[in-house]
């Protein structure tokens, strides 16, 4: 809208919209561009390595599960509940055993 003279309030245009600010330089803070691209890239490369050992664990997992064939593609999420289902059933094991035997196994002491 218009001042009291009938011309557009500070800051804004003919058409009574405001006028974009010119984009603010950002410091440099001592680090040019190529140092942030250098530490950028660094970044990615330790989160791409950090990825391939997760990768590699969730691999391992699923291989020591005895229900999964070899090939089967699993997420992560189903590798986790099938192994804490597996869990499960071998702690089930140990306690069926120890009222059976009367032997108590290190893990249920």
């Amino acid at each position: 809208s218009n001042g009291e003279n009938g011309s557009p309030k500070k800051g804004r245009g003919a058409s009574g919209k405001r006028k974009k600010a010119p984009p603010k330089k950002s410091p440099l803070n001592g680090v040019s561009q190529e140092g942030k691209q250098v530490q950028r890239n660094a970044a990615n490369a330790r989160e791409r390595a950090r990825m391939r050992v997760l990768s590699k664990a969730f691999s391992r997992l699923k291989t020591t599960l005895p229900w999964v064939p070899p090939d089967t593609k699993l997420s992560k999420l189903d590798t986790l509940r099938l192994a804490s289902s597996y869990i499960a059933h071998l702690r089930q094991i140990l306690a069926n055993d120890k009222y059976e035997n009367g032997y108590i196994h290190p893990v249920n002491l």
